[in-house]
């Protein structure tokens, strides 16, 4: 089979979006004049946003109630008129697998899911445990011929570029100095590593390397970011909630280290190949960790007994992430700051 026109039906969270880019990318290398298009919710537009493997990005709105009925309707008709040849749902999903049945399109993959999945007409088992997401969404291809591809992909715009070289300047920070940023955020609470441990390590990044250290998140992350700052004796450089998603990758992109929680932003620091430390808990590094064969990584977790992923919400302790001392993250700071003075 040779397709013309192909959809992607992404998941709902940015991660997951971020690990579709190197499906996105295979089916480039194996079909190089095919046009993909991509239907996203639109708070993951900046995951795709310049990626030159996609032809068009097509939203699904987040609505309920009728609004949400018309407006499927709508998307309905739409995708007929594209005249898809084949749809990859990354995600089961009844009503979505019954939106490309509507649409018309010939070939409908996606995983063996129960009735999540009756609309679909080539379905692929579920992978078995600990495979990398990213992986899982590959195996849906590979009966196309596809091959395996090791990485994400983030991509960036020269008007990015610029306003990160613009608030370097701003806070003095020049190409010579030790840059290191801090993303503490993390989409649940369990995720995160204590704040006291970030203003510590904070401390002795300042003191210890003489580096100049940003704080980094979303808006959402604003109050964390001056906790820690508080908590500090050496006062970092703060731009949570001061950055798009793409600003903050093209500020990643600056820096000689990132250090942050199992998160979105972490992620794209490794897509765009920064140096990463990455902090996991709860979740399993194996199935939702760093995916890049260039190991620009580093993934520090503890054994506390609990399986993983644990999706304890209630959990108290939070003992797996308070177990990561900050000597420990500074032992991984010596391995990476030798590796760049080489």
């Amino acid at each position: 089979m040779k397709p013309e026109r192909i959809l992607i039906i992404h998941p709902n969270w940015r991660g997951d979006v971020l690990f579709s880019t190197a499906l996105i990318r295979a089916l480039k290398n194996r079909f190089p004049a095919v046009s993909i298009s991509s239907l996203i919710t639109p708070r993951c537009k900046e995951i795709l946003e310049e990626n030159p493997d996609i032809d068009e990005i097509i939203f699904q709105p987040e609505t309920k109630g009728l609004k949400n009925f018309l407006r499927g309707l709508k998307l309905v008709f739409l995708l007929q008129k594209k005249k898809f040849d084949l749809a990859f749902l990354l995600t089961p999903s009844f009503t979505r697998s019954f939106l490309i049945f509507l649409a018309g399109i010939p070939l409908r993959i996606g995983y063996k899911k129960g009735r999540k999945s009756i609309f679909l007409n080539k379905k692929i088992e579920p992978s078995k445990k600990d495979v990398h997401r990213a992986e899982c969404f590959l195996e849906l291809a590979y009966f196309l011929g596809v091959k395996r591809e090791e990485n994400n992909h983030f991509f960036l715009s020269s008007k990015d570029r610029q306003w990160v070289d613009d608030f370097l300047n701003k806070n003095r920070i020049d190409k010579k100095d030790f840059l290191v940023i801090l993303n503490p955020g993390g989409n649940w609470e369990l995720k995160r590593w204590p704040l006291e441990n970030f203003a510590r390590l904070g401390d002795k990044l300042i003191g210890q390397y003489k580096a100049k250290v940003i704080i980094t998140g979303g808006g959402k992350d604003r109050e964390l970011a001056e906790e820690i700052s508080s908590l500090m004796q050496n006062k970092p450089i703060l731009a949570a909630g001061k950055t798009t998603l793409k600003q903050l990758g093209a500020l990643f992109k600056k820096a000689d280290l990132v250090i942050a929680n199992d998160s979105g932003p972490m992620h794209i620091a490794v897509a765009l190949g920064c140096k990463v430390i990455a902090l996991f808990g709860p979740t399993s590094f194996k199935i939702t960790g760093p995916y890049s064969q260039r190991k620009n990584w580093r993934v520090i977790q503890k054994d506390v007994g609990c399986p993983l992923p644990c999706y304890e919400l209630n959990c108290s302790q939070n003992r797996c992430m308070q177990a990561i001392s900050v000597d420990e993250v500074l032992a991984k700071i010596d391995i990476d700051r030798r590796s760049m003075l080489k």
